[in-house]
């Protein structure tokens, strides 16, 4: 058809193009300025699953608890590079295990006499799974729920399945005295079962590492979101926790930012140590605090959180109230794990890599930094993990010690005798040739309610 011969586009129809063209132009300017200002680029994963970004990485997933996250949703403004850098990040986990199993396992040291009492209360990385245990090592009721049953219900859960229908083991979890628990699928989210492993609820808030139950029932969690702040990096991914305050339906009633957090703070400089990006963080532990020790000092005043940031090897305490950290202590360790205050004022964490590259367990004075007391890695005893870890000072003075890569927890006198010690009977791997890590264990209280369990009265601790 010639020119001349091609029907006119009528005067109206043009405007309306215009028009059109127009409102797209406005809009995209407006959701720039939005990100712009918010100094964020948000990332949403969408779990209607399509395909990997990778899919040659289908049948190659590293050993461990992370496999790459799945999303059919075009991500507005960021490149493939980045795009597969933040589904790395978001699928950040820890391995089931990765030591060779012992040829002794169960409990192999049990000092009656000098074992402080109480049950065991552990999560293992070889299950979705919590347990109960005498200090014989007799287990007394365990809870578990798969991953699968849970992103069934919940697809904010965010991540798909394993394919060969296995699942994430539990980061930690916290039993209430009816035996009602909590437990973290690590990255993933937070869930409430009851006594009997039933789904009360679910919280798919991308939990981590931690969490807390306050006197009120409200419950404190560790949260994780991704995303690209340009004043941290102009283009790479960032790692970034939050504080999340949950009602004791789940339901989050506040989110209080670390980054943020630091930036206010006094301590912002502490910031200089951190990762140029990726995860810059990586916080483990959340322990808000009683004020029965505020008297020794306003730090310890009730509700202060202490905390720990492994990648810029810092201890801190956050005021909830001013949403700033109000004091922070670097240089003693590295890549720490689980500081808690002793009701002497000093602090017990576990050093992963402070000793010679090898761990070690420290109390000290926060104010004048003397350490008070170790048990270390040596030629008489052994201590080594590289990733958790965890301690807990006991009622009669002994000290807890859980070498989580190993499978192994220790309890110690103040004399440094080992008068408990239990190796995980529980496998992981491939082949379940390693010994399942033990992500978590605490000893529950003497007085601690068992009549939920059958026959709990006939049951000795």
């Amino acid at each position: 058809m010639a020119r001349s011969d091609r029907p006119a586009v009528s005067k109206s129809s043009a405007i309306n193009r215009i028009v059109l063209l127009f409102v797209v132009l406005c809009i995209g300017v407006g959701l720039g300025y939005f990100l712009h200002s918010r100094q964020i680029v948000p990332y949403r994963v969408v779990n209607s699953v399509k395909q990997l970004l990778n899919p040659a990485s289908v049948n190659q997933s590293p050993p461990g608890q992370w496999n790459l996250m799945e999303s059919d949703h075009p991500t507005v403004g960021l490149s493939s590079d980045q795009v597969a850098e933040m589904e790395k990040l978001l699928s950040l986990g820890y391995a089931g295990g990765t030591i060779p199993r012992p040829k002794d396992t169960g409990v192999t040291i049990f000092d009656e006499e000098l074992t402080a009492h109480g049950l065991c209360f552990f999560t293992s990385g070889h299950a979705p799974e919590a347990l109960l245990m005498t200090r014989d090592g007799d287990v007394l009721h365990q809870w578990h729920y798969d991953y699968r049953d849970v992103w069934a219900a919940d697809k904010e859960f965010f991540m798909k399945p394993k394919k060969d229908g296995k699942t994430d083991c539990w980061r930690r979890a916290h039993l209430f005295p009816n035996g009602d628990i909590l437990a973290i699928y690590e990255g993933h989210g937070l869930i409430k079962l009851d006594k009997n492993s039933q789904l009360l609820w679910s919280y798919a808030g991308k939990c981590h590492h931690d969490l807390f139950v306050t006197d009120e029932g409200n419950i404190w969690v560790l949260t994780r979101e991704v995303g690209v702040v340009p004043r941290i990096h102009e283009s790479k991914p960032v790692l970034l926790d939050f504080f999340v305050l949950l009602s004791p339906e789940g339901k989050p009633t506040r989110k209080i930012p670390l980054l943020e957090a630091f930036e206010n703070s006094a301590y912002a400089s502490f910031l200089d140590k951190a990762p140029a990006a990726g995860d810059i963080f990586h916080t483990n532990t959340l322990e808000p605090l009683d004020g029965s020790l505020a008297h020794k000092s306003p730090l310890f005043a009730r509700g202060n959180i202490l905390t720990s940031v492994r990648e810029i090897n810092t201890i801190a305490i956050l005021d909830p109230r001013q949403e700033k950290i109000v004091w922070a202590l670097s240089g003693m360790w590295i890549k720490q794990h689980q500081p808690t205050l002793l009701a002497n004022g000093n602090i017990l964490l576990f050093d992963n890599l402070g000793h010679g590259g090898r761990s070690k367990v420290v109390e000290i004075d926060p104010f004048t930094q003397e350490i008070v007391w170790a048990y270390e890695d040596g030629p008489e005893h052994s201590l080594y993990s590289k990733t958790c870890g965890s301690t807990e000072r006991l009622p009669n003075g002994n000290t807890l010690i859980i070498e989580s890569d190993n499978g192994r927890v220790l309890e110690v006198t103040p004399e440094r005798l080992i008068v408990w010690e239990y190796r995980n009977p529980h496998r992981a791997g491939k082949d379940r040739e390693l010994i399942a890590a033990i992500l978590d264990l605490i000893v529950l209280p003497e007085d601690f309610p068992l009549d939920w369990i059958p026959a709990a009265e006939d049951s000795e601790s």
